[in-house]
């Protein structure tokens, strides 16, 4: 649940950078190369990928050590 609590508080300081860099952006006169757009788009899915990633790994994890430690109690209450 910690994790939880930190994801979401990470999530909206991300957010509340990203509306100010929007809020204070100024004309760049200057040219941008047609690939720089598909790195950022590269970068964005990467990261996504890599953060699904490891939040299954993490799920996964939880799970197996709930099921761990409840299959000993269902163990005993059959004998």
């Amino acid at each position: 649940m910690r994790y939880l609590y930190a994801l979401s508080d990470f999530s909206l300081t991300a957010f509340s950078i990203l509306v100010m860099l929007c809020a204070l952006a100024q004309p760049a006169y200057a040219y941008v190369d047609p690939g720089s757009g598909l790195f950022a788009f590269q970068l964005m899915s990467t990261t996504i990928a890599g953060m699904i990633f490891m939040l299954r790994k993490r799920l996964h994890k939880l799970f197996r050590s709930l099921t761990l430690h409840s299959a000993p109690k269902s163990e005993k209450a059959a004998k």
